[in-house]
């Protein structure tokens, strides 16, 4: 696995959290250079130090999708990585920040082993999108003409679609079962192929690879 960067601008109003984003990044040799209570000068600071990270927690006084333009402008094709720890957040600036092309997305409460995780998960070329999150992107990413494309390419059938779009609202396979009026063993047997198809091994892994490829619609 390659080297990840080796510096990080690290932003949150709290110092405690920029102590445990700190911990967890050195855990993976990456550096922290600076530290910010706030996001207005974060973009600057992480063109002026080459940081290969912008780390972007709960700051007030600019959005974080703005500190992600303003890193983009900045950095051009050498621009951070970034990931961005979520407290409270809205459907539509969820979608807007991976619209961006944010690299992770996890809630702010995440312990350093996930955001080490996610960073490993982020340098093998992953988007990464905390689990509690994904509930937020059904109906927002990806829209009906991606999902006839998946089917048209054989990717998923469009009842494998169907089941996957209730899976990704928390349904269990009963209650899928139910609202497609099929058993539960056909949702086992849907489950398992869209498993396959998808190249993963769980409910979870399934619905993030679905936001990934913009099946959710």
């Amino acid at each position: 696995m390659p080297a990840p960067p080796a510096s990080a601008v690290v932003v949150d109003e709290w110092p405690l959290v920029r102590l445990g984003i700190g911990q967890a990044l050195r855990g993976l040799d990456i550096k922290v250079v600076a530290e910010l209570s706030t996001g207005a000068d974060a973009a600057r600071r992480a063109g002026e130090l080459g940081a290969g990270w912008l780390i972007l927690g709960t700051h007030r006084d600019v959005p974080a999708a703005d500190v992600v333009r303003r890193s983009q402008a900045i950095g051009g094709d050498r621009s951070p990585r970034v990931m961005v720890l979520l407290d409270h957040v809205s459907r539509d600036a969820l979608a807007g920040l991976l619209g961006l092309g944010v690299d992770a997305l996890l809630v702010r409460s995440a312990r350093p082993e996930e955001v080490a995780d996610a960073v490993r998960r982020v340098v093998r070329g992953e988007r990464v999108v905390a689990p509690a999150l994904l509930p937020l992107l059904v109906g927002v990413l990806g829209s009906m003409p991606d999902a006839e494309q998946a089917e048209s390419d054989g990717l998923l059938t469009r009842k494998e679609l169907e089941v996957l779009g209730r899976l990704a609202e928390g349904l269990s396979n009963k209650d899928i079962a139910d609202a497609l009026f099929v058993t539960s063993a056909t949702v086992k047997t849907h489950l398992a192929h869209i498993y396959t198809k998808l190249g993963v091994t769980g409910r979870q892994e399934a619905v993030a690879r679905a936001v990934e490829l913009g099946l959710l619609g």
